[in-house]
């Protein structure tokens, strides 16, 4: 099973089947235009989809922070401590996304192949813990 740790949020706070659907389409639209970017040979052409994709992604972060927030409110103290920590352990580790794709070969080659490699390795291990 794929994880999608955005609808695991949303399920766990509540959402409707839109917000729901909304989300996994972000997550998706996110993932692919973040692929287009890397497989785009125009240097140029690389970034517009680098930002498209980290659009996408700042939508998922308003979902989180408002329709989901609000929604894990009115449940328990312990669902909302959870809700929370969850939040904050994917918005903090996918922030790194963007960054990590800037800074490595398919953008400004500030850090080499291995070590690009290494941290989308390490990132995805950490970025999935308890969603998986």
């Amino acid at each position: 099973r794929y994880s999608l740790p955005e609808l695991d949020l949303g399920l766990l706070a509540g959402a409707d089947r839109n917000t729901l659907g909304a989300l996994v389409g972000l997550d998706a639209f996110m993932i692919i235009t973040g692929l287009v970017g890397a497989l785009t040979k125009v240097f140029t052409f690389r970034f517009v989809w680098w930002t498209v994709s980290t659009i996408a992604f700042l939508f998922i972060i308003y979902y989180l922070f408002s329709v989901l927030s609000a929604k894990a409110a009115e449940l328990d103290e312990d669902t909302q401590s959870t809700f929370t920590t969850l939040k904050w352990l994917v918005v903090i580790l996918w922030s790194v996304y963007p960054v990590a794709w800037l800074v490595g070969t398919e953008g400004l080659e500030l850090v080499n192949l291995f070590g690009e490699t290494l941290s989308f390795m390490i990132l995805d291990c950490v970025a999935r813990v308890g969603f998986g």
